[in-house]
């Protein structure tokens, strides 16, 4: 195996791409499984606090100058 290796240098970096690349699908496919499965609600429901109307936080800037 290492007189084939020695004869190809370049055949194990390809080999290790390859199965970096098939590593990488692999996690995509099932990472984008779960979420198909558990979708997240697309608003929050009307008893969470965020939801509560409260005045807006006044940024720095808005201050009048003195």
């Amino acid at each position: 195996m290492s007189e084939f290796l020695e004869a190809h240098p370049m055949l194990l970096f390809a080999l290790e791409a390859g199965v970096a690349l098939f590593l990488l699908i692999f996690i995509v496919v099932w990472t984008m499984g779960t979420a198909k499965k558990n979708p997240r609600p697309t608003r929050a429901p009307t008893d969470h606090p965020s939801r509560q109307t409260q005045a807006p936080a006044q940024d720095q800037d808005s201050r009048p100058r003195q």
